[in-house]
């Protein structure tokens, strides 16, 4: 009777066993990752670019923001810059308004998009529960848990899906409530622009119709979640995110992208930028891009995505896309406000003066690379705007008030304090303690008043300042 007991058993566990196995290849077998659809499906929506997404707001006035990679820390500053512009105040005739209510486009990289995605899918929302949802969460924990699932670590060992798209779906489900492009950047809300970094051409790929153009692929079907994991992935923490190049379609070939390569300006942007695009006509030699942190090619996320020459066309002095004929005579102001999430932590192994071990010796090289990449690219592109500044004003008839660019950049360097700024600059970029979040928040508005390029945007927005003629636009009395 006992050794029936076992024997039964036995059979029993065989086929449980069996069971779990059969379910661990279902899954394995079922379980993919989101891939772009194809240019031939596209939705009834506009496409997401400047020409149809940017908001209705007044003309004269061109408000830019950027948001850069630090994870958590980047997401609270920039809410914290959202917020204090929440809170300015202009009068537009006779119309009291938010400077918020002003801004016209948001370029984000890794941390700093979430951030932006939320306000550009949500809005006002964003001041209402992105705190709990996002900022106060402790992300380490939660992927810790997501992968000590056993269902999920089933689902992984697919060759189809990786450890990004599963925090891709989470994001889709937890954060961004399933939205797609289609309905990021609709109506009052400014054009947002997340930016990844292409590995394959090591490029910033920012997600946007015109980039979409060259994989012959619609992107207002594309998750928000899954572009923002893309612009965050940092190897080798996550594996890169993938994108299909689709064959044929007219839509890919940029007369742009043909002039730069006959031309053969070896030194200019416009040639390095196409001659990596050109690789994507030939779908066969690359059916499929990786994508991952947009860091690693533009932390700051202006110059690779507003001054590109994929989004405009080539034409990056004009900034032709972003702006018609009518808009560019009557825009008077441009403001542009950086929110740069940069640390410069000190190094264990250069406070005590121990020799550097290989880790660290990859580590420091890798933060020298990439900090000196993000001064120069905030540099370039204050040159940028404003060089674009004086070629409006070439093309302005004499009538016309000119066009005056404030370019300002918030870092932690700005605050005074060593000891404060030693603080901020040791913080992590996930699993902030509460008071670290607040802390970041009251900061991003504290940086904003102390800038002087944007106190003297407000200056010089008083009306008796204002050179506009017949309209009124200035800050309240």
């Amino acid at each position: 009777m006992n050794r029936l007991h076992h024997h039964h058993r036995a059979k029993l566990n065989s086929a449980r066993l069996a069971g779990a196995l059969v379910l661990a290849f279902l899954v394995t077998g079922c379980s993919t990752g989101v891939l772009n659809a194809n240019l031939s499906e596209r939705s009834s929506q506009s496409r997401y670019d400047f020409e149809s997404r940017l908001p209705e707001n007044d003309d004269r006035l061109f408000v830019v923001l950027a948001f850069s990679g630090g994870g958590t820390r980047a997401a609270a500053l920039s809410y914290g810059v959202l917020d204090a512009l929440r809170n300015e105040r202009l009068v537009i005739d006779d119309q009291l308004t938010r400077l918020l209510d002003q801004v016209d486009v948001i370029s984000a990289v890794s941390g700093g998009s979430y951030t932006a995605a939320y306000y550009g899918l949500f809005g006002d929302r964003l001041f209402e529960d992105f705190e709990e949802r996002f900022l106060r969460r402790n992300w380490p924990r939660t992927y810790g848990w997501m992968l000590a699932n056993p269902f999920n670590m089933a689902r992984l060992a697919s060759p189809d899906f990786n450890r990004s798209d599963l925090m891709a779906e989470f994001l889709n489900d937890r954060i961004f409530d399933g939205k797609t492009f289609a309905e990021l950047s609709l109506g009052p809300r400014p054009f947002v622009i997340i930016n990844a970094t292409d590995l394959n051409n090591s490029l910033t790929f920012s997600f946007i119709q015109p980039q979409f153009d060259l994989l012959c692929s619609d992107l207002n079907s594309y998750p928000v979640a899954s572009a923002v994991m893309a612009s965050s992935t940092v190897p080798p923490a996550f594996a890169a995110v993938r994108l299909r190049n689709h064959p044929g379609c007219g839509a890919r070939h940029k007369p742009w992208i043909s002039h730069a390569l006959e031309t053969r300006d070896l030194l200019s942007r416009e040639f390095a930028v196409a001659q990596g695009l050109s690789r994507y006509i030939e779908q066969g030699d690359m059916p499929y891009l990786n994508l991952a942190d947009g860091g690693i090619t533009d932390n700051i996320g202006v110059r690779g995505s507003m001054m590109s020459p994929i989004a405009h066309r080539g034409d990056v002095k004009r900034m032709a896309g972003a702006f018609t004929e009518t808009a560019l005579e009557k825009v008077e102001k441009v403001l542009v406000i950086l929110v740069n999430a940069q640390v410069y932590p000190p190094y264990s192994w250069a406070v005590s003066g121990r020799e550097p071990g290989t880790f660290d010796t990859l580590q420091a090289s890798f933060d020298a690379t990439f900090n000196t990449l993000t001064t120069e690219n905030i540099a370039q592109a204050r040159r940028e705007f404003l060089a674009w500044g004086e070629s409006l004003n070439r093309r302005r008839p004499p009538e016309k008030p000119p066009v005056n660019v404030y370019f300002t950049t918030l870092t932690f360097n700005q605050i005074e304090d060593p000891a404060r700024r030693e603080k901020y600059h040791r913080l992590p970029t996930a699993a902030l303690a509460a008071d670290e979040v607040d802390a970041l928040i009251r900061l991003g508005g504290e940086l904003l008043q102390q800038s002087e390029p944007f106190q003297k945007f407000l200056v010089d927005m008083k009306p008796e300042s204002n050179a506009s003629d017949g309209s009124k636009i200035g800050t309240p009395p």
